[in-house]
């Protein structure tokens, strides 16, 4: 790894509360010794923690940073390697405390002095009530907040001051209400951090956001941030799907402003269109496109996966490779799974027929089961639930050929409510007919690694031949009963 990267995945994780000692360390070196460094991680704490804001609102900030800044207590020779660190440590303390329960603080030096860092953090922690609670969840997630706690066992009906809530696989669904009513949700693999002083602030760091927005206060709409473009939300609904590169906007509802964060150019963005920042063209809203019933993945591109991509070869095309996953309520269980997610931005959303079926292509190097799930929004972007082909009839051992490939076919008629949300049937939808196709995953659960890529998942409407089972190609599918395990 470089020393750009190295310095960019310790800020991420000193931002998440994840640095040990010796890496806080390594973090204040690279950041002593690279001028550009410092400022951008100055850039990604203020992003991150909105600290200007901060800074402004609380009375104590200039005074108590001057002050725990004063009081560091570390010998000559380790202040002088430390310095810049450890001053942005204590701001970060005195800032994130008051704006999202605390996601910095805990980093503070630990010889530093407690009392005034102690008493500073009563006083906030009074002024800290709940913004927001969950009222829905399923699958692998993270919760970081209460100053810098990670929680892993959060629960429906939790009651939240802040904080970052971080969906780990491609089952992984997260619900938020906030006070006002208004409601967001993250699904698959996506890292959301969500504060409110007075007015609503997000950033989606990554992966997939839907929102459904009571109208907001005169002059404090909801801000949502992702790495290129800004949103400004009255109410309404839509859906963000953001990565390192792009975000891509659709709305269902009412109107978002849409800022395009490289140039500043900016745009109204009405009922039924769509824009993205992933153009060098005029920022220009676009009809949202209509809904299709075929869909086939796109491996080659390596697009926003769960697993470890493998780039095609002379012998083999591209694949995702399988890789290992605990669930939360199974700590003893061990499932090696992959993920697609079927994003807006590739075109139009594929809404599922009562006829369709998932065809799943890939390779195995032992003989085992292979488990298939999906997951479906409903037309404005909101979560509908997730649902499992495999649990019907128990799935059979995958049939693959010398070569260790298969190709394993799946009806929608056949699908039934993923264990996952069994707890929110009544709230979702009861079948997958009709909804929109968001993520599909497979996995395999056999003690061990089976050596699962999936190579090609295909959707097909009623109307087209569907393969029959057994005629190995190159892809790979998901379906094994964790019923019991999840």
């Amino acid at each position: 790894m470089n020393e750009k990267n190295d310095w960019e995945e310790l800020t991420d994780r000193h931002l998440r509360g994840e640095l040990d000692e010796a890496e806080k360390e390594r973090l204040a070196e690279l950041l002593d010794s690279d001028a550009a460094a410092r400022r951008e991680f100055v850039e990604h704490v203020q992003w991150d923690t909105e600290m200007s804001e901060a800074l402004r609102e609380s009375r104590h900030s200039r005074r108590d940073v001057d002050s725990l800044a004063a009081k560091q207590s570390a010998p000559e020779g380790e202040r002088a390697k430390t310095k810049f660190l450890r001053l942005m440590l204590a701001a970060a303390a005195v800032v994130i405390v008051a704006l999202s329960a605390g996601l910095i603080y805990q980093l503070a030096q630990p010889e530093s002095p407690r009392v005034e860092t102690d008493n500073l953090a009563k006083q906030l922690r009074s002024s800290d009530p709940s913004i927001a609670k969950i009222t829905g969840l399923s699958g692998a997630l993270i919760w970081t907040g209460d100053r810098g706690r990670i929680v892993r066992d959060i629960t429906v009906g939790t009651e939240l001051a802040g904080g970052t809530i971080e969906g780990l696989a491609p089952d992984s669904w997260f619900e938020l209400q906030f006070r006002d009513g208004s409601t967001v949700m993250i699904s698959g693999t996506s890292l959301l951090t969500f504060a409110d002083l007075g007015q609503k602030k997000l950033r989606l760091r990554e992966g997939r956001l839907s929102a459904n927005v009571e109208p907001q206060p005169d002059g404090k709409p909801m801000l949502i941030h992702t790495r290129s473009a800004a949103l400004k939300v009255l109410g309404t609904q839509f859906d963000v799907e953001a990565d390192l590169a792009s975000t891509v906007l659709t709305v269902s509802e009412g109107k978002v402003n849409f800022r395009r964060l490289s140039d500043g150019s900016e745009v109204d963005v009405l009922a039924k269109h769509q824009v993205t920042t992933d153009t060098d063209d005029d920022l220009l809203p676009a009809l949202a496109p209509d809904s299709v019933h075929a869909w086939k993945s796109q491996l080659h591109l390596k697009q926003k996966n769960y697993g470890k991509w493998q780039p095609a070869t002379e012998k083999q095309p591209a694949s995702l490779k399988a890789i290992p996953l605990i669930p939360p309520a199974a700590p003893h269980v061990t499932l090696y799974l992959a993920g697609l997610s079927v994003d807006r931005s590739e075109g139009s959303p594929v809404v599922l027929l009562p006829g369709s079926k998932f065809v799943v292509r890939g390779r195995l190097r032992s003989q085992a089961r292979v488990h298939f799930g999906i997951r479906v929004t409903y037309p404005n972007g909101e979560f509908a639930g997730m649902f499992r082909g495999d649990l019907l009839d128990k799935q059979p051992l995958a049939a693959k050929d010398e070569n260790g490939r298969f190709e394993e076919v799946y009806g929608l008629q056949h699908f039934t409510v993923d264990p996952a949300v069994r707890d929110r049937q009544d709230e979702l939808a009861a079948k997958p007919d009709g909804l929109i196709l968001d993520g599909v995953w497979a996995f395999t659960h056999t003690g061990g690694p089976s050596g699962l890529e999936i190579t090609e998942v295909e959707v097909i409407p009623t109307d087209h031949h569907a393969p029959q089972p057994g005629a190995a190609d190159e892809g790979d599918s998901p379906n094994v009963d964790t019923e019991d395990k999840r």
